[in-house]
């Protein structure tokens, strides 16, 4: 999955493969479409709550990069949100039978 979230004001893409609680997740913040900073877990090997969500891990990941990067958030109370319509890979199980058009 790779998706557009906002979080504390700010707009970040998800990266993430594999099966649930056991993903490799990349988290990238952007300014103005650009990739400003990138932060990632590999949740098959560090230590992490694999039955967390998948949102549970963004914010995670999201926190410890505002700090390393010192991100000044447009908005420090606001919450998480995925980006209606930014959704910008699904990938489906491969033995669904569907047919790749």
């Amino acid at each position: 999955m790779i998706q557009e979230f906002q979080y504390k004001g700010e707009t970040f893409r998800v990266n993430a493969h594999g099966v649930a609680g056991h993903e490799e997740v990349f988290i990238i913040h952007l300014v103005d479409d650009e990739e400003m900073g990138e932060i990632s877990i590999d949740r098959m090997t560090e230590e992490n709550d694999t039955s967390a969500p998948i949102e549970a891990i963004c914010v995670m990941l999201c926190d410890k990069l505002i700090i390393e990067q010192e991100i000044e958030c447009a908005d420090p109370d606001a919450g998480f949100a995925w980006v209606e319509g930014n959704r910008i890979r699904k990938v489906l199980p491969s033995n669904t039978g569907a047919a790749a058009h």
